[in-house]
């Protein structure tokens, strides 16, 4: 086929936005939809060759894995290997334990099936994630082993059959996107499916234009960049794909393909020096872009500053140029290649041998969990605090279901409940997660003490009435909750929340660098004190709620232990440390300002303040975990880390909790048995 200096052009404007975006620049808020330009290019290039081949009656399937083992993978293998030394610096064992086994998932050529299963392409996590690009590569590699038979088998029909099979196959592959979306959101991202139509849209150009002459339009290939630029600012994460809306940079892309040249000004446009240069690069440029990103913020201590990532992601430009031209180009069959002469079979068995060499690797990393011999054993402590969770959680936290609304069965969970040796269960942890985090110490030591015992913490819900938000519907949950409680014979309540959550809409700051990410959404409080959505009506109303609440258990003549907000770190507590000890062996605290708990947590605390009643014992954590005079609240102490994450408490953590809230229950029970033994003589 002959060469379109304006298709390397065209792979330009697709790369670059799609850096930018992950170099965090804002402008390009549907950058990612550079991929779906990529996939038309990739499909119409593949198409038109694989036509060409056959044709003239030359097509063998072994030739053309060749040449893709040429395009591909040397300059794939090369970035692995450097992205594993790394790796193998600086990653903790948990993150080298997902590493490899994504590793092993690139050279299965099965990489989006491995983050469709494991992660979420726009989720905080993935951008320290220095493989999640290889998604895209291995839909195209996909699309590759299996394309080249389809055609093979439906050419022998002739050009006419093979336009109207993939125009079918195209349009049920985009009809299959539009129900993916909505039921499936992330397979719907990921796997071949419901991305093949933008493949095969490429595919019917190529068809087109082996069976009619292109004709060159200024209007259509200027409607389709248009199109194709207005895709990646006006879109967003937000943004449905794929699924119809991606048909903008897709069907931008076809317009581009059929009618740019050198007749029409985008065509001269694309065919710029500068741009055909990138595009030339932008197989390297796009292999190098996200491992520089995720290894910038893996090393950095701190969020890396937004000129940071730009500048890292713009790196990717001049690196890629240097694998371009030291590590494509060689390979490739083209004249000057320094390795055309290598036979097939030996590039077909370098390529399976490289291939192995990664899976090895990949393979080796996760059964060693993630090669834990490199650290000494305080980093592997700090590392291992992320699994430090209590082993009630699996079945006494209720999560929030991705449709919405919670379900808790009936009460109380078996699975739950730790009775006594004489059947009774005088004992109730209620809250949320942060309920669920403190749970397990208190509930052994409260078994050890012959006390029966029951919780149950539900997402993001507080066991109280008139409060309602839409990841789950608490008010159903909290009125089911409340009549099981009122009507047992359960004698003391221990509450936990993270009740700033209830009451504050903004994210938490410990003003030095760790900024929550995760939003709670709107609120909604029934009988409100004070109507409206300003942060004043939620923090009113928010409060109101806790003292009817609490309340409610009292007068129920409920025994009550009241904890305290538990200091939130505003960053993941493990990962935080274990990079803080990794540049200073010597660092033996990590805390932050004592001032930024007071701000987040002091109407709460006012408020629990002024809530008295014979039957209430109050928990202040902040008096355990903070020092006040230093004005500091910690997360973590020589090797002993407080938190399992940013906000909730460890095994560890919460263990220095338990005999401030188990000593208080014990004697309000002992107590309680001398009078009923008083008042039966």
């Amino acid at each position: 086929m002959n060469y379109r200096r304006e298709i390397d052009g065209l792979r330009a404007v697709a790369v670059l936005p799609v850096v930018l975006f992950h170099g965090g620049f804002e402008i390009m808020s549907g950058g990612f939809a550079g991929v779906d330009v990529f996939f038309v290019i990739s499909g119409y290039l593949i198409t038109a060759l694989i036509l060409e081949d056959l044709e003239k009656g030359r097509f063998s399937l072994l030739s053309f894995y060749e040449r893709r083992a040429r395009r591909i993978l040397p300059a794939l293998f090369v970035m692995l290997a450097v992205c594993a030394v790394f790796a193998l610096l600086w990653m903790p064992p948990s993150q080298m334990m997902f590493f490899s086994k994504a590793m092993a998932a690139v050279a299965l050529f099965a990489s989006n099936m491995f983050f469709w299963r494991n992660s979420g392409y726009f989720d905080i996590g993935s951008e320290s994630n220095p493989l999640l690009h290889t998604w895209s590569l291995a839909v195209e590699e996909q699309f590759y082993i299996l394309f080249p038979l389809f055609m093979m088998l439906v050419w022998r029909f002739g050009r006419r059959p093979l336009f109207w099979l993939l125009v079918i196959f195209a349009i049920g592959s985009l009809g299959l996107s539009e129900l993916g979306w909505r039921y499936k959101a992330w397979a719907n991202f990921y796997l071949l499916p419901t991305r093949a139509w933008e493949l095969l849209a490429g595919s019917l150009c190529a068809v087109w234009l082996a069976s009619n002459k292109k004709q060159d339009n200024d209007l259509f290939a200027t409607v389709g960049l248009v199109a194709i630029l207005l895709s990646f600012v006006l879109f967003d994460a937000e943004t449905p794909f794929p699924s119809l809306w991606a048909a903008v940079p897709v069907g931008g892309t076809v317009l581009l393909i059929l009618f740019a040249g050198a007749g029409t000004w985008t065509g001269r446009l694309l065919s710029l020096k500068p741009l055909v240069g990138i595009g030339l690069i932008s197989y390297s440029v796009y292999l190098w872009h996200q491992p520089l990103l995720a290894f910038l913020r893996i090393r950095s201590v701190d969020t890396p500053s937004s000129d940071m990532l730009l500048l890292a992601a713009l790196a990717s430009i001049p690196i890629g140029y240097f694998s371009w031209r030291f590590v494509e180009r060689p390979w490739r069959n083209g004249s000057g290649s320094a390795f055309r002469s290598v036979p097939r079979r030996r590039i077909l068995g370098l390529s399976a041998a490289g291939l192995c060499v990664v899976l090895g690797f990949g393979v080796a990393g996760a059964t060693l969990e993630g090669f834990r011999g490199r650290f000494e054993p305080g980093l592997l402590a700090i590392d291992d605090a992320r699994y430090d969770k209590s082993p009630l959680s699996a079945g006494c936290y209720v999560e929030t279901p991705a449709g919405g609304g919670l379900s808790i069965g009936a009460l109380p969970r078996s699975e739950c409940t730790f009775p006594a040796a004489d059947g009774s269960v005088d004992v109730a942890i209620l809250g949320d997660s942060h309920a669920d985090s403190v749970a397990y110490p208190v509930m052994k030591a409260l078994q050890e003490a012959g006390v029966g015992v029951t919780t149950l913490s539900l997402a993001a819900c507080v066991p109280f009435e008139g409060y309602w938000h839409t990841r789950a519907r608490c008010d159903e949950t909290a009125a089911q909750v409340l009549d099981w409680v009122l009507n047992s014979d359960i004698k003391t309540i221990v509450l936990a929340g993270r009740y700033s959550l209830y009451v504050r809409d903004d994210s938490f700051d410990n003003g030095i660098g760790g900024v929550e990410t995760d939003q709670m959404g709107p609120k909604t409080f029934y009988q409100p004190l004070v109507r409206g959505q300003t942060a004043d009506a939620t923090l009113a109303n928010g409060l109101h709620v806790f003292r009817n609440g609490i309340r409610r258990y009292l007068d129920a003549d409920k025994e009550v232990v009241l904890v305290y907000p538990i200091p939130e770190a505003g960053w993941s507590v493990p990962d935080r440390f274990f990079k803080e000890r990794l540049v200073d062996p010597y660092k033996d605290q990590l805390a932050i300002p004592y001032a930024a708990f007071v701000d987040r947590n002091d109407a709460i605390i006012k408020l629990f303040d002024t809530i008295e009643a014979d039957g209430l014992t109050k928990v202040k954590p902040h008096e355990t975990f903070c020092d006040q005079e230093a004005g500091r609240c910690f997360n973590a102490v020589g090797d002993t880390v407080y938190y399992y994450d940013d906000d909730h408490l460890s095994t560890a953590g919460a263990s220095l909790l338990a005999d401030q809230i188990v000593s208080p229950i014990l004697k309000s029970l002992a107590k309680n048995k001398v009078q009923t033994i008083s008042f039966a003589r």
